[in-house]
């Protein structure tokens, strides 16, 4: 692991820790404030009993707490991944508030040392977790092992940020964000497209968001392009 990689994982670890310790689930005015629209509604295109959910770098529950109680009923089962112990145990604990304990299996691990069993998951969701990965060969390698985790029919949600810049609030200045994987939106796309080029690709968009954020005690507007892109295994 290179300088640059470790001291963009140091601050993001710095930096989620403290937002998690301060920020409550589905607190109004956050990011943490609703679950990503994408990932609930691709769920209801997979109908079955005892469907089993991947959600790799799940926080402390923003989508896995919905997730959990819309399969709940199903006897599904979601597995959530997170690098961080402090997430994790956030994470149980909204678990026992919104009564899913039972729905819930949890793993404080890397995800990309996190090993996806082949044909296991019905449905596997990556949300603002691949650009944390630690090079491009890392998440071409999280791809295939994403795709031959899915079982038949199954679909892969990625959502991820690409080009980051950070916008000192203050002085005006920008320059390139400081994340662990920063791919330009075109090669993303290209790797993606990739990958999954014989199942059905049903969304493949990009916008940009920028999000205010204080690091290093200085406030900055997180700007990125945010990409979206969900497949389906083709039966």
């Amino acid at each position: 692991m290179n300088y640059l990689f470790n001291l963009a994982r140091h601050k993001e670890i710095e930096y989620h820790d403290n937002f998690y310790a301060k920020t409550e689930l589905f607190q109004p005015g956050s990011w943490l404030s609703r679950p990503v629209k994408v990932v609930l509604d691709n769920l209801t295109q997979i109908e079955k009993e005892n469907i089993q959910v991947l959600d790799l770098g799940c926080g402390v529950g923003r989508n896995s707490i919905p997730i959990a109680q819309s399969i709940q009923a199903h006897k599904g089962k979601i597995y959530c991944i997170d690098l961080l112990p402090s997430a994790i145990q956030l994470l149980n604990q909204n678990a026992e508030q919104y009564e899913v304990t039972d729905t819930i299996i949890s793993q404080a691990n890397d995800v990309e040392n996190f090993l996806i069993n082949k044909n296991t998951f019905d449905y596997i969701v990556a949300c603002s977790c691949l650009e944390h990965v630690s090079s491009e060969a890392a998440f071409q390698a999280k791809l295939e092992e994403m795709k031959a985790g899915t079982t038949v029919g199954g679909i892969n949600c990625i959502l991820m940020s690409t080009e980051v810049k950070e916008i000192d609030v203050l002085t005006g200045e920008e320059r390139e964000g400081l994340i662990e994987l920063n791919l330009s939106t075109e090669k993303a796309f290209t790797y993606l497209r990739e990958v999954y080029a014989d199942w059905n690709i049903s969304i493949e968009k990009n916008v940009q968001q920028e999000i205010k954020e204080e690091k290093n005690g200085r406030e900055i507007i997180f700007r990125s392009n945010w990409i979206t892109f969900v497949a389906q295994v083709r039966d």
